[in-house]
């Protein structure tokens, strides 16, 4: 373990002009770099306790990018969407489809929110190899398609929750990511309802930036 350059950055502003930051914990030459986001939702908070975790990992060769949460209106307003009633998790331009208002409203055209863009310019400018999206409540893995499934099943096995497959949504973050970075693997977690097992999320979030690092390049 190695002491870490430790550094936040403004990503982008919510709707609301809240900041969004990114806090990179180690090298920014590491060799590995893994994304992190403690949540889209603003009412699925509970991965935002790894990312406080993470923010102490000392791992030399990997740079960790920790994102709190990319929904800070959300959070603050305690709701799904954002500021603009808009699903983040729908928005992302791969299958980006039109859908009336409500719960899982993509908002008027793909890549609408200053939230969708923020990510996606942290990922274009770090093309993370690994990529973790925290969300609640059903306590599985979800298998993507565009992903290494090797790396989803050791995430499983590590933290006893289930690898499943869901229908393919349209215009969501990990979709969108896994074609924009080819040979990344970006997937999301479902953690179950209520606080999450932190401890053992950051320590499944660490074996898996170990098994990058040691993979010949």
């Amino acid at each position: 373990m190695l002491a870490a350059a430790l550094a936040t950055f403004v990503i982008g502003h919510s709707v609301q002009g809240r900041p969004i930051e990114a806090t990179r914990v180690g090298d920014p030459a590491a060799p590995v770099h893994v994304l992190v986001v403690g949540d889209v939702h603003g009412n699925e908070p509970a991965g935002e306790a790894i990312v406080a975790r993470l923010r102490r990992a000392r791992l030399g060769g990997v740079a960790f990018w920790l994102v709190r949460t990319a929904n800070p209106d959300g959070r603050a307003l305690g709701t799904r969407q954002n500021a603009r009633g808009v699903d983040l998790n729908r928005n992302f331009p791969y299958r980006w489809a039109h859908a009336a208002r409500g719960t899982y409203y993509p908002g008027p055209r793909p890549a609408s929110e200053p939230e969708t863009r923020a990510l996606m310019r942290l990922v274009r400018r770090v093309r993370p190899q690994l990529a973790i999206y925290y969300h609640q409540h059903m306590g599985i893995i979800v298998r993507e398609r565009g992903g290494d499934v090797s790396v989803e099943r050791e995430y499983a096995r590590r933290t006893g929750l289930p690898l499943r497959s869901l229908p393919d949504y349209h215009g969501t973050a990990v979709s969108w990511e896994d074609r924009e970075v080819p040979d990344s693997t970006a997937f999301v977690v479902e953690l179950r309802a209520g606080p999450a097992n932190a401890a053992r999320h950051t320590r499944a979030v660490l074996a898996l930036a170990r098994r990058y690092r040691a993979a010949p390049r």
